[in-house]
C-alpha cells in the first residue's frame, strides 16, 4: 500500500493527532479521541503532569547515555512499550501487524488486545522477532478466557496481561451522539462523514472488509460473523472477576502475569499476593470511569507499597519522552502509549508509529541527559518536585504537598 509519508514533519504526539483527524471520518475519530462522560478523567490525565516538575543536575558528564532498561527478564531500548488497544483496524488496515513490526525494529514491546482485528497467531507470524504481550479480557464463559490465553502461550507471547477495570460498557457521550458501540450506525450523518474521507474510505471499505474482532469464536473452533463477535465482546465480559480468578490465571499462563487497570494500594497488595509479577497502573486513558484518579497521582504510594516486590507500570494520558522520565523518577518500571499510538497509526500506519517511537526514546534520551543522568535507572524523586495534590513518598525531601 503507497503511504503518503504525511507524517515525515510530525514532532510530537499533538501532531500525529492532527494528521489522524484529517485521515479518519469524525466518528472514528471520536473514538479514538474521546473519553468518558464529560471527560474530567482524561482532561486529568494530561493536567497532573503539569504538577510534576524536574529538578536537574548540571556538573554531571552525560556524553554516555542509554534508554535501554530490562523488563520482565528481558533487554528493552527503551523504558515504554505500546497499551492493547481494540478496535485498531478502523484506523489503520492491519493496524496490529503495523504495530508489532514498528515495536520489533524499536525493540519494545507491542500488547496485544483481545479486541484485535488481527489474531493472535497472525501477529506473531508476521513479526517474529517482537517481544508480544496478550492483554485478556475476561469473558464469561471460562473455556473462552483458556482458550485464549493457551493461543497466546503457544504463539510465543511473553507475557500476559488481565485487564480489570472494562467488565462494565463505559458511557462515552461522543460515542453514543455518533450511534457508535461496537459499530458505526448508518446514520445520514456518519455516511456523509465517510464520504468526506476518500482516503480512508478506499483503504479500509474497498480494498478490505470493515474489521472483525477475528480472535472471539464460540465453539473454539469456527469464526462468528462480524455483527455476533462485536455482541460477544459488549455483553460477555465478566463482571464478577476476582482474586481466585486470578489465582488460576497464574496457574495456567507461564510467564509474567501483570494486571492492568490497578488504582488502588490495597488491591496492588492482594494481586501481588497472588503472584503476580506486575500491575499496571490505568484508568483505561479516561475512557472508562468518569471522574478517575489520575495514575500518576497514586503512582507514588503504590510504588512505595509493592514497588520492591513487583514491577511497577503505568498507563493514560502519556504524550511526550518528558512525561515517561517523570513517571520513572516517581518508580514506575514503564510506560505504556496507548492513544498516542492509534493516532500515530491513523498517520501513517507502521512508518508513522517507527517515527513515534523514535521520536519518544530520543525525548527520554535529552531529558535524561538535562536532567544529568546518563541510564533511567539514575532516576529518582530527588529529580522533581510537585504541587499540591500530589501524593508521594514521605522519604523525599523534594516532595511538598
Amino acid at each position: 500500500m503507497h503511504v503518503p509519508r504525511r507524517f515525515d514533519k510530525a514532532h510530537t504526539v499533538a501532531d500525529f493527532r492532527c494528521l489522524a483527524k484529517a485521515f479518519l471520518p469524525q466518528p472514528v475519530f471520536d473514538y479514538l479521541d474521546g473519553g468518558a462522560e464529560y471527560e474530567s478523567a482524561m482532561r486529568n490525565n494530561r493536567a497532573v503532569f503539569e504538577r510534576v516538575r524536574f529538578r536537574p543536575r548540571t556538573m554531571v558528564d552525560v556524553r554516555k547515555r542509554s534508554t535501554e532498561t530490562e523488563l520482565f527478564g528481558t533487554r528493552v531500548a527503551a523504558p515504554f512499550a505500546i497499551a492493547p488497544m481494540g478496535g485498531l483496524g478502523l484506523f489503520w488496515p492491519r493496524a496490529e501487524i503495523a504495530f508489532a513490526r514498528a515495536c520489533a525494529a524499536a525493540n519494545v514491546p507491542y500488547g496485544l488486545s483481545t479486541g484485535s482485528n488481527s489474531t493472535i497467531e497472525e501477529v506473531a507470524a508476521a513479526a517474529p522477532d517482537a517481544q508480544l504481550w496478550f492483554q485478556l479480557y475476561v469473558f464469561n464463559d471460562e473455556a473462552m478466557n483458556h482458550a485464549l490465553v493457551e493461543r497466546a502461550q503457544a504463539s510465543g507471547y511473553r507475557a500476559l496481561m488481565v485487564t480489570t477495570d472494562t467488565h462494565l460498557f463505559p458511557k462515552r457521550h461522543r460515542d453514543l451522539r455518533n450511534g457508535f458501540r461496537s459499530t458505526l450506525s448508518k446514520t445520514p450523518r456518519n455516511i456523509l462523514s465517510i464520504l468526506r474521507c476518500p482516503r480512508w474510505m478506499w483503504h479500509m471499505m474497498i480494498r478490505r472488509r470493515l474489521p472483525a474482532m477475528v480472535n472471539l469464536t464460540l465453539a473454539h473452533d469456527r469464526p462468528i460473523d462480524r455483527m455476533a463477535a462485536a455482541s460477544y465482546f459488549l455483553n460477555e465480559r465478566r463482571p464478577s472477576f476476582d482474586l481466585e480468578h486470578l489465582k488460576a490465571l497464574r496457574r495456567q499462563w507461564k510467564g509474567p502475569l501483570l494486571v492492568k487497570g490497578v488504582l488502588r494500594v490495597d488491591e496492588a497488595i492482594q494481586i501481588r499476593n497472588c503472584g503476580a509479577d506486575g500491575i499496571i497502573l490505568s484508568n483505561h486513558g479516561g475512557r472508562n470511569l468518569e471522574s478517575a484518579a489520575a495514575p500518576l497521582e497514586v503512582l507514588p504510594e503504590i510504588v512505595d507499597a509493592v514497588g520492591q516486590r513487583m514491577s511497577v507500570l503505568i498507563d493514560s494520558g502519556f504524550r511526550s519522552g518528558n512525561d515517561v522520565v517523570k513517571a520513572l523518577a516517581l518508580g514506575a518500571k514503564a510506560v505504556l502509549f496507548g492513544r498516542a499510538g492509534g493516532y500515530a497509526v491513523a498517520s501513517g500506519g507502521e512508518a508513522a508509529v517507527g517515527r513515534l517511537l523514535d521520536l519518544m526514546r530520543n525525548e527520554v534520551d535529552r531529558t535524561l541527559g538535562y536532567l544529568g543522568c546518563t541510564a533511567v535507572d539514575q532516576l529518582s524523586r530527588d529529580y522533581l518536585l510537585f504541587d499540591r495534590g500530589l501524593p508521594g513518598s514521605n522519604a523525599s525531601p523534594a516532595l511538598t504537598i
